[in-house]
């Protein structure tokens, strides 16, 4: 039995009964419901299928929610939007588009914090913008970087201090359903510091004290403050698309050894997450360095490696997970 274990995330390309067992058989340990996505039903649906084929199967895969937390998403749009260099955009805090050229986003703080040159990154720095013009309730900005834009994908704005609270409302009813249907982690999204854990362990733990909560680390404060939350949270995610983002890409493996390294200090699970065998979202084959980065976050000591649109949306979860399965295994027995 291999020590580093394959965490998957549930979604249309895996709902399936039929898809699932066969996630089973490729090597699943434990599946990911991604609460940024879906709805309650969804992911009632999603413990119903995991428990019926776990009692079915004589397996004991476990259950992680995935808070949305304090996170910017662009609202909804009529049809994706190609973005192309220099042009103009205005984001408005609104919840859909109104006129051409305007793109929602879902932040309802102050925009005073926003400063003319701030760059504004969106689906994990695939789209950028910069800040030409700050307003009221909205941001014109041109587009430094272009892509195809669709609806509820991330944003981050690195520079800007955002006014956002301890959990919202939402996150508040979505620990109710990790409670009600005693879920085996709960990770807490974009967290800053020792009282964000705090704030969850309280409304988790008297109720269902087993539950662990994953502190993710993806924001400029959970690095500072890395050893404090590291000691309050029951374990860690490395969060590698928004640390892509907040930080420069070039530093995101050290900080990731660093995380890692830390969380087997303190004897706490560690999760590595974030684009592992992303071209298997469309292909039936990893990249060489996908696979090598798979092997190293296994050096590194990693307990869960993690696939997200690859088992969520793509073509070939299955493989995705067998892949995984392999590359685990092989580098555990040759190293």
């Amino acid at each position: 039995m291999t020590k580093t274990r394959i965490l998957a995330t549930l979604g249309p390309a895996c709902a399936a009964p039929a898809m699932l067992r066969k996630l089973y058989a490729a090597g699943l340990d434990a599946v990911r419901l991604n609460f940024s996505h879906g709805t309650p039903q969804d992911h009632e649906a999603g413990v119903k299928l995991v428990r019926e084929l776990n009692r079915k199967l004589r397996r004991h895969i476990l259950i992680l929610q995935d808070l949305k937390g304090n996170r910017i998403r662009i609202g909804r749009l009529k049809t994706p939007l190609e973005l192309k260099k220099r042009q103009r955009v205005t984001l408005i805090q609104a919840d859909a588009a109104g006129k051409p050229g305007e793109i929602p986003f879902d932040y309802r703080g102050s925009l005073k914090v926003i400063k003319k040159g701030h760059l504004v990154y969106i689906d994990d720095g695939n789209i950028a913008l910069e800040v030409k013009a700050p307003g009221r309730d909205s941001l014109t900005c041109e587009v430094t970087a272009g892509g195809l834009l669709k609806e509820r994908k991330g944003v981050n704005i690195p520079l800007a201090r955002l006014d956002f609270p301890l959990l919202s409302d939402e996150d508040r009813a979505d620990i109710e359903f990790g409670v009600k249907h005693r879920l085996d982690f709960i990770a807490q999204s974009f967290v800053r510091s020792r009282e964000d854990v705090s704030a969850v362990a309280r409304l988790v733990k008297p109720r269902h004290p087993a539950c662990k909560i994953i502190a993710k680390i993806e924001a400029r404060e959970a690095v500072k403050n890395l050893e404090e939350i590291a000691d309050a949270a029951d374990g860690i995610m490395v969060a590698r698309g928004d640390l892509g983002v907040m930080f420069p890409l070039w530093e995101v493996p050290m900080l990731q050894k660093r995380i890692i390294k830390l969380a087997n200090r303190l004897g706490k699970p560690v999760i590595t997450a974030t684009q592992m065998l992303e071209t298997m979202t469309a292909s039936p084959v990893p990249t060489r360095a996908e696979v090598s980065d798979v092997a190293n976050a296994v050096l590194d000591g990693t307990d869960y490696v993690m696939l997200s649109a690859e088992t969520a949306a793509g073509k070939y979860p299955a493989e995705a997970v067998r892949m995984m399965d392999r590359i685990v295994k092989y580098t555990e027995a040759n190293s």
